[in-house]
């Protein structure tokens, strides 16, 4: 295994920047399995634990200077990777860290900067996600350290926005809308292939500058993805309803609802697709070394992405993530989370519990009423949950719903610093039980997100009053 070093014999020094997310995730581990050094910028310090111990973790924003100086000293090869979509202002904050990496970097004497964008495509009008691809692209290749910018359509991998969005289409119903922009085409691309595109960039003998595209093996339709889709996961043809009305904007709040991508990242993706995104320009294999055996077929990069290893164990996932900021101190707001439930309640609506508690037991369930002890740890009952994981230290408690009901449910809530304030984080994950868990899904969410709002408030008021 060849390992680029330096002038006094170091392997190679990579800071990561969106490491994680979809692909800097995967390309993180793959990077020190090929002996380099590894560095990530986050804008979280309780990310930190996701990483190896052989990896340097900086904290901070990429939009902010002293940040991504810091993270950048003596770094040879920096990726970009950062992309923040669930933002209605991505593309000026997209833009403004690009700034700051093209400055900072140069300022580092950082050797090679590789960023991954979308296509070009050659006609007027580009969505406000692909403009927004093409101008990060333009502000590195503008800086003064070289920047080697790989163009991709949609990255075939569990995880990946677009992917998730086609997986959904495919398992989700016999029929399939299909709206003009539907039959416009790309080069879809396994994230296999792109993450040891990624890797070999840190091996170049010689910096690289220009833009390249990393197509797939093949030109396909929306549409023909969906089938293909279909067919991988042995489903029957999905059988076509013209749609002339299906928006971007109705597509992407069907989306929000039924499959894990939320309505604001959901939007700009099926904006992108009234464009044909088939790649046209300059390769990437021609200044990186193809993958082994060459380019994943797309059927292949579906399996891979649809294995039971790749997905979560259920089907489709829905999250509801929640921060609530507050004066009280960390230790009161941790202390009222660990009293939750029993005599103490859950500090939401009154009776909301109650009624889904008899409701359950009607269905042959637990029930509401089963307690808590004073102390509880992993495995210990509170209520209708269970306790999954409990860490005093990181000031962690994650539960277990055990209700009836068409899939998983994680609580997971977190209490740690934000400047001088205690931030209180409530993340909820569903794991469906095929279509009729994403049916419940949609179902309950209108009150689901009154409920636990209510609660992540509650539970701040209480610990303010301590």
């Amino acid at each position: 295994m060849r390992v680029t070093t330096d002038e006094d014999g170091h392997p190679t020094r990579c800071l990561v920047m969106g490491a994680t997310g979809h692909l800097g995730s995967r390309l993180v581990p793959e990077l020190l399995r090929r002996g380099h050094q590894v560095a990530v910028l986050v804008r979280d310090s309780a990310q930190a634990a996701r990483f190896a111990t052989r990896v340097m973790v900086h904290t901070g924003d990429a939009t902010d200077p002293h940040a991504v100086r810091e993270a950048l000293e003596g770094n040879d090869v920096v990726y970009f990777l950062v992309h923040s979509l669930e933002r209605p202002d991505f593309a000026g904050v997209d833009a403004d860290a690009a700034a700051v990496l093209a400055e900072a970097a140069a300022d580092a004497a950082v050797r090679q900067i590789v960023y991954v964008g979308g296509p070009r495509p050659d006609s007027p009008g580009l969505s406000a996600h692909l403009a927004s691809r093409a101008e990060v692209g333009d502000v590195l290749t503008a800086g003064r350290v070289p920047a080697l910018v790989l163009q991709a359509s949609m990255i075939i991998g569990a995880g990946s926005a677009s992917f998730e969005l086609l997986r959904s289409t495919a398992r989700l119903t016999p029929w399939v809308p299909v709206p003009s922009w539907i039959h416009n085409t790309s080069r879809p691309v396994a994230v296999a292939d792109v993450v040891h595109l990624l890797v070999a960039a840190a091996d170049l003998p010689e910096p690289v500058d220009g833009v390249f595209d990393v197509p797939g093996p093949e030109r396909l339709s929306y549409l023909e993805l969906v089938q293909r889709c279909a067919r991988v996961l042995r489903l029957p043809v999905r059988m076509p309803v013209p749609a002339p009305l299906w928006s971007h904007k109705l597509a992407a709040q069907v989306a929000g609802l039924v499959t894990p991508v939320r309505a604001a990242v959901a939007e700009p993706l099926f904006a992108s697709l009234e464009h044909d995104l088939a790649a046209d320009g300059p390769l990437a294999t021609d200044v990186l070394p193809a993958p082994p055996g060459g380019m994943t077929s797309v059927d292949n990069a579906i399996r891979a992405a649809t294995a039971p290893e790749a997905e979560p164990e259920g089907g489709e996932v829905f999250t509801e993530e929640r921060t609530v900021l507050t004066e009280a101190s960390p230790e009161d707001v941790w202390r009222t989370v660990n009293t939750l439930g029993g005599k103490d309640g859950w500090h939401t609506i009154p009776l909301v519990w109650t009624v889904r508690g008899a409701i359950d037991h009607l269905l042959g369930g637990i029930g509401l009423y089963r307690g808590r002890a004073p102390e509880v740890g992993e495995g210990d009952v509170v209520d209708f949950w269970t306790v999954v994981h409990r860490d005093d230290e990181a000031r962690q408690l994650v539960l277990r719903a055990d209700m009836k009901m068409p899939g998983r449910t994680l609580l997971d809530m977190r209490v740690d610093r934000q400047g001088d304030r205690t931030r209180y984080r409530q993340k909820i994950t569903f794991t469906a039980d095929g279509l009729l868990g994403q049916l419940y899904w949609v179902a309950q969410k209108p009150l689901h997100d009154v409920v636990f709002a209510t609660m992540a408030r509650g539970i701040v008021r209480k610990a303010s009053a301590a």
